[in-house]
């Protein structure tokens, strides 16, 4: 069972959302649970990234296809598994970046590696990029 919580001043725990409070009440009171405790992802920076792609491909000419162009961007900025195909060339494939498989940590630093990306390879102001994706979101 999965439920979001918020951790109260007196370090006790509350549910989050009013969805997880039926969950929550099949525990029975006295019981030893176990848990494992996660922050999940921000959805806001998570959207805020596909603002930054969507912005960028609307002002640029090199790519006809926004997934093309987000998938290089990942790999460019280093998120990327690699492998030799069967004729020996070295191939890349951009890595997930569903909650599931990215801590914030990570998300938070390949978002400003992509930035750094665009600002290397479209020539962009890069106070510009981050001025400018607030509107897009």
């Amino acid at each position: 069972m999965k439920v979001f919580i918020v951790k109260q001043l007196n370090n006790s725990f509350k549910v989050a959302y009013n969805s997880d409070y039926d969950k929550i009440k099949k525990i029975k009171v006295d019981e030893i649970y176990q848990c494992e405790i996660k922050q999940p992802r921000n959805l806001k920076f998570h959207r805020k990234f596909f603002s930054l792609i969507n912005m960028l491909f609307e002002n640029q000419e090199r790519y006809s296809n926004v997934e093309r162009l987000r998938k290089d961007l990942i790999i460019e900025a280093g998120f990327y598994d690699e492998w030799v195909d069967l004729q020996g060339e070295i191939k890349q494939e951009a890595k997930s970046i569903s909650f599931a498989s990215m801590t914030e940590e990570d998300f938070g630093n390949l978002y400003s590696k992509v930035i750094d990306v665009i600002v290397q390879y479209f020539n962009f102001n890069k106070q510009d990029i981050i001025d400018n994706v607030e509107q897009y979101y």
